[in-house]
This record gives C-alpha cells, structure tokens and sequence, in this order.
C-alpha cells in the first residue's frame, strides 16, 4: 500500500482570532446601535405618551412652507420651484404653479393677497376663505398710502404716509368692532406699538417694539428684542423670552404667532416649541420651524423633513380649557369706582402697564380723584387728564360721596 503524506493545517493565530472577534462585535453594537437609533426615531415621531406625533408622509417633495397669514402657508415644490397654497393643517389647496406670493393692501387692515402666475400677466388675487388663487386680476395698490397711527403729542389716531401726518381720523372713517387693534406710532424703524379700541381712544399704551392682533383674548407683543404675551387688559401673561418667528413668516416679516385652541407656535434659542396659555411647553423645542397651526395641526421642519404635527385629542382638550394666569399676585382686584390717590403727600405713578418696572406716563398728585373702569391683582386703570394707565391700587382709597344739602324755605 502506498504511503498517504497528510499536510498539517496551519492554526489561526490567537492574535488574528481576537482580530476577527473584535471586528464581529463592532459590527454587532453598530447594527444593535442602528436599529435602536430607528426605533427611537420611529417612536419620537409617532409617540402618543408625549402628547404628540410628527409625521413626514406627503411631504417629500415640499422644500418650504411658511405662513402668509392666519388661514394659510405658501409652499414650494422642491423640483419645480413653484409656489402653491395649503391649510394651516397641511392641506394643498393650490397645486404649486405660481411664481410669487405677496401681501397687499388698499385700506388699513383689509388686507389682500396676490401672487404672480402663468395664468395672467397681472397679479391674481388670493381667496382667503377657500385659499385658492382665483381668476380675478389686482389692479390696485401693493402698499397702502396711508395707515392710521397714534400721535402721542396730540393723543389722538391720524392718518399717516411716508412723510408722517396726512389727515385727521373721525370714528366714522374708521369703523371698528368691539376689542382691541394694534397699532403704531410711526411708520419708522423706532416705532412703538400699543392697542387702540373701537372709537379709536387708546386702550393700551404704545410702549411695545411690536404688536399682533388679540385672539383668545391674548396678543403678542415685543419687548426689549423678545416677544410675549398680554391679555387684554394689558398685563402680562408669559414673560418675554421668545424670539421672532420670521423664519415661519412667508414675507419675512418680525412677528409672533397667536393662540388657537390654547396653544401658540414659539421660537427661543433658534428652535421652535408649541406652548399653552399658562407658557408651559407642550411640544419640545426641537423644531428647525413650525407654522401657525389650526385644530391641533402644523406644518413643521425637522433635521430637513417637512411634516405634521397632530396634538393629542387630549392634550388639545385641556390646553383649550387652559386659562391664563392674570397676575402674580393673588389678592383680589379693586372694583369699579371712584378712588382717592393716598400717597401721605408724594405723587402716585400712572404707568403704562400693571407692572412696577413699565414706563410713567404721568405724575399724579395726592389727593386726586380717579376713576377706575377696569382692574387686576394690585393695579388699576385709571385715566388722569387725556392720559390712561395704570396705578399701583396700594395708594387708592375709596373716594368720600358727595352730598348735596337741599334748603327748603318756610312758607310762613
């Protein structure tokens, strides 16, 4: 029988094992690493414990999306580049075919929108209720000719253009429903902005850098470069802290969104959360933006994907029953009526708000009668010649009833 040689097999070094090792767990911590980080990202999306989801789908191809006002967003189609309409929710109403939105006006607060489209070599106007571009051309103004601002030295609303007075306002010109509109002193850079009422009397003093409209009886206003919220009365309600939501703004425009349903959309720090009324964060500021949203939705931008986010049904229940915290203080306020200022000789600061650190607009006596028509914890608003504002009710004693004595003579 002839000799069969078997070749020994060479072991693997114990070096190289230890190789092969590593490089089988790396790659098993990376995968383990991998599908953590998806479930993770799945979850933040879709989480209904934190009161919220965020959902991407059918939103691939928009590449922006920006509020043009309070009951629709422009949105650009990331291949061609067209501008078209959806709902504050997320719906298209307008396929993107048109090349530009703008806002215009011909009269204060009416205001239109336009956009330049292929269908017509004029501008088309912009339906507001059904947020579609109609077939009606715009032949008037693209900005307004004069706007009404408040004169501080004549205390009184006037027509304003660029060069500064243009005419007296009458209150028949102006026809207003009952609250409070925004309004500015100036058509310049340093204007202030305060709030006037419906027979065009200042209600609220224009000490603010900007000013929105009320809605559920809240504004926001801006102050020393932030933005907060009044209600309407005047006192603050969430501290200023917040940064300007321009980048959600389809003109650019500096401004802050109002509340719907309790919540308002918000910037701080470069990223955007979703608060309540009492300034409580309901959605993490983890947002590049988020729109003006209506009903619980809003179009948002997150690590370069657009999408929606929905509030939980209960979460939107409660924060629609949310109320605003009115004061920090919690003593109750003064009732309507005749008060005498009591300062024990020194004068009694009419401020501009209910808050010890605003503005003095004037310097009252003591000893002044007052009236107050409206009040909250610790202040009331009073009017002191042609100015109103606000007094600290510390230093206000109910007024003495004046009596009139009638002498009746004896017939005898």
């Amino acid at each position: 029988m002839k000799d069969i040689k078997f070749r020994k097999k060479n072991d693997l070094s114990r070096t190289a094992v230890a190789v092969i090792c590593v490089i089988i767990c790396a790659v098993a911590v990376a995968v383990i690493f991998l599908m953590a980080k998806t479930a993770a990202e799945r979850k933040e999306k879709n989480n209904p414990s934190a009161g919220y989801s965020f959902e991407t789908k059918g939103f691939e191809s928009v590449s922006s999306a920006a509020s043009l006002n309070e009951a629709m967003l422009v949105f650009t189609d990331s291949q061609s580049g067209k501008q078209g309409i959806m709902t504050l929710g997320g719906e298209i109403t307008e396929n993107a075919e048109h090349n530009k939105f703008s806002v215009c006006s011909d009269v204060w607060r009416n205001m239109r929108y336009i956009v330049e489209s292929p269908r017509s070599e004029y501008l088309l106007l912009v339906d507001a209720e059904t947020k579609t571009v109609t077939s009606r051309q715009y032949h008037g103004l693209t900005e307004p000719e004069m706007i009404p601002c408040w004169s501080e030295a004549g205390k009184h609303l006037a027509w304003t253009d660029e060069k500064g007075y243009a005419g007296e306002i009458d209150t028949t010109d102006l026809r207003l429903d009952a609250g409070l509109y925004p309004v500015a002193t100036s058509l310049g850079a340093g204007a202030k902005w305060g709030y006037i009422n419906s027979v065009l009397r200042l209600e609220i003093a224009a000490v603010y850098e900007n000013a929105m409209d009320y809605s559920e009886d809240m504004a926001a206003v801006k102050k020393d470069g932030k933005w907060g919220y009044i209600n309407n009365l005047g006192v603050t309600a969430i501290p200023f802290e917040f940064d300007s939501c321009a980048l959600a703004d389809a003109m650019g425009r500096d401004c802050a969104f109002s509340f719907r349903n309790g919540l308002a959309p918000v910037c701080k720090g470069g990223k955007y959360g979703i608060i309540n009324a009492k300034g409580e964060t309901v959605v993490d500021f983890a947002f590049d933006v988020i729109n003006q949203g209506e009903n619980g939705k809003y179009v948002a931008l997150k690590d370069g994907e657009w999408g929606v986010i929905t509030i939980s049904e209960e979460l939107l229940r409660e924060s629609a029953t949310t109320t605003t915290a009115q004061n920090i203080n919690s003593a109750p306020a003064i009732a309507q009526g005749d008060y005498m200022v009591r300062t024990s000789g020194s004068v009694l600061n009419l401020r501009s708000a209910s808050d010890a650190n605003s503005s003095v607009v004037a310097k009252i006596p003591n000893g002044t009668v007052l009236t107050v028509t409206k009040a909250v914890s610790g202040w009331a608003y009073v009017k002191y010649n042609s100015l109103y504002g606000w007094v600290s009710s510390d230093f206000l004693v109910k007024a003495p009833e004046t009596t009139t004595d009638l002498q009746i003579e004896n017939p005898n």
